[in-house]
């Protein structure tokens, strides 16, 4: 005789369903931007309306969750990357590339499309400063477990890096015929030996 199924508990369906609207407001920011994406689209392609304004009662409530969610992804994934790389020169020269394959999934266009939408959008400005800041200080924690003292990456060297993988992300969106952007990328890795003592620009 088999054995009924377990029926989900409430937390799990909440879990859930915030688990898929999230993942529908990031293809919709990825696939038609921050101003086309509304709460009504997101309800809408979810199908989860009810629950939705529950958990997200405002728009800037539902963007805020899409950056958190986000950046724990990102988290996760460069822990598994930098974790399997012994050396430590090594581990600090794949930081380009790592950062172009976390940052040009569609999270990571969808997080600059929020950034770059809430400087016209009062609230939504208001309410990601905080989580800036937080997410600021969580990434550069990381850093200093992920890198030895020798080769750890300045601040400045790694906002190069990342804002520029976040421009090559954004320009794949908008010109998805231009070319293969890997070529930049190891333009960046070759400057990240240069500074790190291993090669010449």
């Amino acid at each position: 005789m088999s054995e009924r199924p377990r029926r989900m508990t409430q937390a799990e369906r909440t879990a859930r369903t915030r688990a898929k609207v999230l993942a529908t407001a990031i293809d919709c920011l990825h696939a038609e931007g921050y101003a086309a994406t509304t709460t009504s689209l997101v309800a809408q392609r979810s199908g989860s309306r009810g629950a939705m304004l529950h958990q997200f009662p405002t728009r800037a409530d539902l963007m805020l969750a899409v950056v958190e969610a986000a950046f724990e992804e990102e988290m996760d994934l460069y822990d598994a990357r930098f974790g399997a790389i012994a050396d430590p020169k090594e581990r600090v020269l794949a930081i380009p590339e790592a950062v172009w394959e976390t940052l040009s999934r569609p999270a990571g266009v969808a997080v600059l499309e929020i950034l770059q939408g809430s400087r016209s959008d009062p609230a939504m400005t208001q309410k990601l400063a905080p989580v800036l800041a937080r997410i600021s200080k969580e990434s550069r924690r990381r850093l200093i477990k992920w890198f030895d003292a020798d080769y750890l990456a300045p601040p400045a060297e790694m906002r190069l890096i990342v804002w520029a993988v976040r421009g090559l992300s954004i320009s794949q969106v908008l010109e998805p015929d231009v070319g293969d952007v890997r070529e930049s990328i190891l333009l960046l890795r070759r400057l990240m030996e240069t500074l790190h003592g291993g090669g010449k620009a």
